[in-house]
């Protein structure tokens, strides 16, 4: 189901006819559509809630900013020479250890090391620009937008480089009516009944809340034994 046919169900199943305007268009449902899509992110595991986003990084390019992360596990980089998996290092490590040195200095090479990195100056309208020679030592990388993050490599890369982070990721947001994710596509009712307790939450209706929440667990607790069947499919024996 797109966004429209989601937001027209929860306004039949919820009753809540003010958050939706007669000729079905948005009129607040979607704030509680999209925080509903997110509470089941954060909930259960699912075949997708893992991801990947990658970039392509010119030669002399040191960091990466990707959206929409809850969690980063692996950061792999491949080059016309291979693919290798980076090792995670704290940022204060990265940092004593690479960072010591005014970018000009630096020497591209082969990043072996990564990290997670901050991406909020306080204040927040301080810029790069601002700090001049040396942003590139405080190991923030800023962005427009406060759903983005960003990780810093080791070294500037000295070629094309794809990097691949690997983790935890939202569901895209549903903004048109046509918008579709995995929550709206698959399981189209528990989306809705996810709005419906984010209504609730709202309203302060502890009753009702009780009830959707053993209704949304017990479907989630499916879905769990799903993901439980695919991780241990053609596993015969326990390792050591």
């Amino acid at each position: 189901m797109n966004l429209l046919q989601i937001r027209t169900k929860f306004r039949d199943l919820s009753g809540r006819y003010d958050l939706v305007n007669d000729d079905f268009s948005d009129n607040g449902a979607d704030f509680f559509i999209n925080e509903g899509s997110k509470w089941l992110d954060r909930t259960i595991e699912t075949q997708k809630s893992w991801a990947s986003f990658m970039s392509i990084l010119a030669a002399g390019a040191w960091y990466v900013q990707f959206p929409n992360a809850r969690a980063i596990k692996e950061v792999w980089a491949t080059t016309s020479e291979g693919k290798v998996q980076l090792e995670k290092k704290r940022l204060q490590d990265l940092m004593a250890a690479f960072f010591t040195e005014v970018p000009a200095n630096w020497t591209n090479g082969t990043p072996e090391y990564y990290s997670p990195t901050l991406s909020r100056y306080i204040p927040e309208d301080v810029t790069p620009a601002t700090l001049a020679t040396f942003a590139a030592f405080v190991g923030v990388i800023p962005s427009a937008t406060h759903d983005y993050n960003a990780i810093v490599l080791s070294t500037p890369v000295d070629q094309n480089t794809l990097v691949e982070i690997m983790g935890l990721f939202y569901s895209i947001l549903l903004t048109a009516d046509d918008d579709e994710n995995y929550w709206s596509t698959v399981h189209p009712l528990l989306l809705i009944q996810a709005a419906i307790r984010q209504t609730h939450i709202v309203s302060g209706n502890k009753p009702l809340l009780e009830i959707l929440n053993k209704g949304i667990a017990d479907d989630l607790g499916l879905i769990d034994k799903d993901l439980t069947e695919q991780m241990i499919a053609e596993i015969d024996e326990m390792e050591g």
